[in-house]
């Protein structure tokens, strides 16, 4: 939030707008939001010409599905941010297909900002299939629901650990 609030200072001409959430600390020379609306967080994704977020997936996939510039700031477990590291996980597998830049080192933020446009982003594909999808699926073919019935659509579906789940079964408690 200092670099943010820092680099509005240094881009007057641009308008930052910043969803802090339960951060302490809340940046000057910006717009800020505890939280917004989901109209309001969409207009601003919608005019935003950067968008540069901490690596929360709904936010990043909110930019990417807009086809805007997304910029990457994960949140790290060594600085206590996070409780671990998926933030760069997840951020990695979407720079792997060029739909974003990650930012490792907050002291190179304004020089990524500054030279967006001479990154060719590629557009983010959505998946045929979506892991939600393939769950509904094989519950709707099981319309029993037995969990026999269940983890073994689910176990032939994903192909592999079949006789693992199908032993989970056996001592589950229902509880996914």
């Amino acid at each position: 939030m200092k670099q943010i609030e820092m680099l509005a200072a240094m881009m007057p001409e641009e308008e930052f707008v910043i969803q802090y959430g339960h951060c302490t600390y809340i940046p000057k020379n910006c717009k800020t939001f505890m939280f917004m609306d989901r109209p309001q967080f969409e207009e601003c994704i919608d005019k935003c010409r950067v968008l540069i977020s901490h690596g929360g997936v709904g936010t990043i996939m909110a930019g990417l599905r807009k086809r805007k510039p997304v910029i990457v700031v994960p949140r790290l477990h060594k600085y206590g941010e996070h409780v671990d590291d998926h933030q760069i996980e997840a951020a990695h597998a979407l720079k792997h297909n060029k739909c974003l830049l990650i930012c490792m080192n907050i002291e190179y933020l304004k020089f990524m900002v500054d030279n967006i446009d001479n990154y060719e982003f590629k557009p983010y594909i959505e998946p045929e299939r979506k892991v939600e999808d393939i769950v509904i699926h094989c519950i709707e073919d099981n319309s029993s629901y037995s969990e026999k019935h269940s983890l073994t659509g689910l176990a032939g579906l994903l192909g592999k650990n079949e006789k693992m789940i199908k032993k989970s079964a056996s001592t589950h408690n229902g509880i996914f």
